[in-house]
């Protein structure tokens, strides 16, 4: 039969493993899907949405600008876009 001091530190290596696995859990569930970009290079790049090109250029906080798109509004469909 072990120790008590040795039950002791399985204990607490216990409640640490658990508490960093609740913390992980947590963090996965509340952050959002990175967006699906591609770059095409010299700055260029290509989503499957004008949603998720948009959320890619906010997270560096940069404006976007689309690129072989002609009309109003928001283009439907695969997109290319650059961050400026």
């Amino acid at each position: 039969m072990p120790e008590p001091a040795a039950r002791a530190a399985d204990g607490g290596r216990l409640a640490f493993l658990s508490a960093a696995i609740l913390v992980g859990a947590v963090a996965g569930c509340a952050s959002r899907p990175a967006p699906r970009v591609a770059m095409l290079g010299d700055g260029v790049l290509k989503s499957p949405t004008a949603q998720e090109a948009e959320a890619y250029c906010r997270n560096f906080g940069a404006p976007m600008r689309f690129l072989d798109f002609k009309g109003p509004g928001v283009p439907a469909g695969e997109v290319t876009f650059r961050c400026d």
